[in-house]
């Protein structure tokens, strides 16, 4: 009776862990939209760059820049 006694003990205890666990990642939830927003927030932030970025490299001729982007006239 007592070996039942302990083993029902530890049954429940594993329930109610489990229980728990699953009570704990319902309410991370909330924690994860946040990461999701942040997250899609900073690849439209990059694609904002890289769009900029590929846009400056279109706009300048690249005949009037020296190593190090110093401008330099060809003429006196």
């Amino acid at each position: 009776m007592q070996s039942w006694e302990e083993q029902s003990q530890g049954a429940i205890y594993t329930v109610e862990y489990a229980c728990s666990a699953v009570k704990s990642m319902t309410n991370s939830s909330v924690y994860f939209k946040n990461i999701d927003g942040l997250l899609r927030q900073a690849i439209t932030m990059k694609e904002q760059i890289s769009n900029f970025h590929g846009r400056r490299k279109r706009t300048m001729d690249p005949g009037m820049l020296k190593e190090g982007g110093e401008r330099h006239s060809s003429g006196m």
